[in-house]
């Protein structure tokens, strides 16, 4: 007997209108000092990983580039993983180079692929996405 009044209920769902809304109805103003999303100007990084070593949810990993830039000896650049990140700062704080920035963006999601594929896609769609 519950297992019809389950199955009627699923049957009614359907007709109904989706709880689920659209994010965000509408545009919100974010604070002067907050912090949002992290940038990445990465011709600029020397790879010196010191914003890997200091982020405390580990969520930059360094990722060897398949190309050289003259200032990065390693050869290697962060990728940050969004999902992991608090917006805490202690990177952009900590670079000598100057080239994590947070944005005033918070409504990008980003897969955990795209961050740790390829650290030179991301930084081209932070460039076009996001001047701070």
């Amino acid at each position: 007997m519950d297992d019809l009044k389950e199955f009627l209920e699923g049957i009614k769902n359907i007709f109904e209108k989706p709880v689920t809304e659209e994010f965000p109805k509408k545009e919100f103003e974010t604070k002067e000092k907050s912090r949002g999303l992290l940038s990445l100007d990465l011709p600029g990084c020397i790879g010196c990983e010191l914003c890997y070593k200091i982020c405390p949810a580990d969520a930059i990993a360094m990722t060897k580039l398949n190309y050289k830039f003259n200032r990065n000896a390693r050869n290697e650049a962060p990728s940050i993983d969004f999902n992991k990140c608090i917006s805490c700062g202690l990177c952009s704080q900590i670079c000598p180079a100057e080239v994590l920035h947070h944005t005033k963006e918070f409504t990008v999601f980003v897969r955990k692929e795209d961050a740790f594929e390829d650290p030179f896609k991301l930084y081209e769609r932070f460039k076009k996405e996001f001047k701070s």
